[in-house]
């Protein structure tokens, strides 16, 4: 991580972000929200996301040992029900989508299947939103260590 500092946003700029998180946090399951979170946080690398939403999934009740699957699901799969995997499973293709063959039709289908039409596009958007939020925190150097009550694990240093 490097410690090169740059310029905040502009307040004024994340007030549509902050309305899309608002948005999503009234829509989205808290457990699927930690797992699209910690997926896609994980995907990318963003050390500041991976910090807050380790401390976040923990101060709601995870382990760290659900966390840690979270973020590597692919190797955990058993540990997830179908409805979870098929929340993975969107996350990992639209956090690294390349095109329109990144999310077949036949995955959006399944996640429909799983979590219904309504509860599927809203967890898109959380998707959408914490993929947002990772280029921000990455593109600006934000700190994990400036976080409160974060701890070694939620640092990745345990």
């Amino acid at each position: 991580m490097s410690n090169t500092p740059r310029k905040p946003i502009p307040k004024v700029a994340y007030a549509p972000m902050l309305g899309l998180e608002t948005y999503v946090r009234a829509r989205v399951e808290k457990d699927a929200s930690h797992l699209v979170q910690l997926r896609a946080s994980a995907l990318n690398q963003c050390v500041y996301c991976l910090a807050m939403h380790r401390r976040d999934a923990r101060k709601d009740g995870w382990s760290k040992e659900r966390v840690s699957q979270a973020e590597n699901w692919i190797d955990n799969r058993e540990q997830f029900t179908e409805k979870e995997r098929a929340v993975l499973e969107l996350t990992d293709a639209v956090t690294r989508i390349n095109g329109e063959s990144s999310v077949p039709d036949e995955l959006w289908d399944h996640v429909e299947e799983q979590l219904g039409e309504k509860e599927a596009r809203n967890v898109l958007m959380a998707i959408v939103a914490i993929n947002a939020w990772n280029r921000i925190a990455i593109t600006t150097r934000m700190d994990p260590r400036s976080l409160s009550r974060v701890d070694a694990f939620d640092l990745g240093n345990e």
